[in-house]
């Protein structure tokens, strides 16, 4: 093909991209601002081990793009059992350091997803217009389930749904939650090279540029114009994948200026906070079976709630915590010496007091990363499906927008995120090739 695309970011939405385009023939080059490529799949090999600092799991593994890539590739994965199905996943600890009855525990859990899969008719008429999550978690009556039950139900409600929107239940857009839409084949953490794998399988032989911040983009009828930290590029079109938090930021201007309705749907939807903190010890210290541990929050401050146990899949002694939300925000504005004792003094309170300090650590600045500005998109309080559709559309056939904000239905996931970039170059190969 003669013509020329740039791709700006190297994440999943624009080396799917790249990869699409370059195997239909296209000269493509890939722009990153970081000093490398992957974006929010970011793995980390500093704990002996990989972590995956970003997206981590393989979200329905069942017609999922990402499960023929780690074939592909040679990533190994294991099946994560969140629903407790096996019945030894789970461990559970409140928030002094009790051991709490799983099964009991999980008969709550099941009870919160019943709510949110079988609300009435009559229950939801109650609702008014634009509806927080945290409006229909308030709906059912909980008065016949055990205070062990209640503790289930709360801690999905609260730091469960934090995590899967990276942002509180009372922000969130009821209609909007109901747009996610889960893959079959339940959720498959890679381990092995981890996601990096997968992004450097995509990003073989394309020609890619790190370091490079773009700052301003000039589309006309002849093509487009990208300004630079390195200087000046030239394409025929464009294919634009940074995270909405960017966008948001203003970090990158246009001219013409972006249509009125994309400014307004990039506004309306919410960039959403979320990060890990790593852990390796000399030994492990805890059980080996279980998947993850939920300790119990003691208020809406309590951080450190949910516990993935690497050394279930890894056999390597690492932990990895996650906080999401106004609990990421929180954690954010802890240095690294008062986040390490604050971790630690929940660990001792569900391990004992006798356990060994980390060895090493690595935590995540996702919101303070300026080429992210946060974990992932949600459907925030008065945003609507339209505005991921507006987001996603072209401009003029020469700007083209991807990235998993984009998606209506596969928000926040890396899967989501490579098919937007999938879509955005087979838009450009079908309607404007030569």
């Amino acid at each position: 093909m003669s013509e020329k695309i740039i791709v700006i970011g190297a994440g999943m939405a624009g080396l799917g991209a790249a990869r699409t385009l370059h195997e239909a023939g296209y000269a493509v080059r890939v722009l990153e601002g970081r000093d490398r490529i992957g974006g929010r799949t970011h793995t980390d090999y500093s704990l002996g081990t990989a972590v995956d600092l970003g997206a981590s799991w393989i979200h329905g593994s069942n017609g999922n793009p990402m499960t023929p890539l780690a074939q592909k590739f040679g990533v190994g994965g294991s099946h994560t059992d969140f629903d407790n199905e096996n019945g030894d996943s789970l461990l559970v600890f409140d928030h002094d350091g009790t051991p709490l009855d799983v099964a009991e525990y999980t008969e709550g859990k099941q009870h919160f997803v019943a709510m949110f899969t079988h609300l009435t008719a009559s229950q939801l008429v109650t609702l008014p217009p634009g509806a927080s999550v945290a409006e229909v978690m308030a709906l059912p009556d909980l008065t016949e389930l055990t205070p062990t039950q209640r503790k289930g139900y709360d801690f999905i409600g609260s730091v469960s749904m934090q995590l899967l929107d990276a942002a509180d239940p009372s922000d969130v857009d009821w209609q909007m939650e109901q747009d996610y839409l889960t893959l079959p084949g339940g959720d498959l953490m890679l381990h092995g090279g981890g996601y990096g794998q997968i992004v450097h399988g995509l990003a073989e032989g394309l020609a890619i540029e790190t370091a490079v911040s773009v700052h301003h983009i000039s589309t006309s009828d002849s093509g487009v114009v990208i300004e630079t930290s390195n200087g000046t590029y030239h394409a025929d079109r464009v294919v634009l994948t940074v995270p909405l938090g960017v966008l948001q930021a203003g970090m990158i201007t246009f001219d013409p200026p972006l249509p009125e309705g994309k400014v307004t749907a990039v506004n309306r939807l919410g960039m959403g906070q979320f990060e890990k903190l790593a852990l390796r010890f000399p030994h492990r210290f805890w059980p080996h079976h279980p998947h993850y541990f939920h300790y119990l929050p003691a208020n809406d401050q309590s951080l450190f709630g949910s516990w993935i146990n690497l050394a279930r899949f890894t056999d390597e002694p690492v932990l990895v915590v996650h906080n999401a939300g106004s609990r990421a925000a929180l954690a954010n504005q802890l240095d690294d010496d008062d986040l390490l004792a604050a971790a630690m003094t929940a660990l001792r309170t569900m391990f004992g007091s006798d356990i060994p300090a980390p060895t090493g650590y690595v935590r995540t600045r996702w919101r303070d990363d300026p080429f992210s500005r946060g974990g992932y998109s949600y459907g925030q309080l008065g945003s609507t499906r339209a505005d991921r559709e507006v987001l996603g559309e072209a401009i003029n056939g020469r700007l083209f927008f991807a990235g998993e904000a984009t998606h209506v239905h596969y928000v926040a996931t890396a899967h989501g995120a490579y098919e937007t970039g999938v879509r955005a170059a087979r838009e450009i190969v079908e309607r404007w090739g030569d």
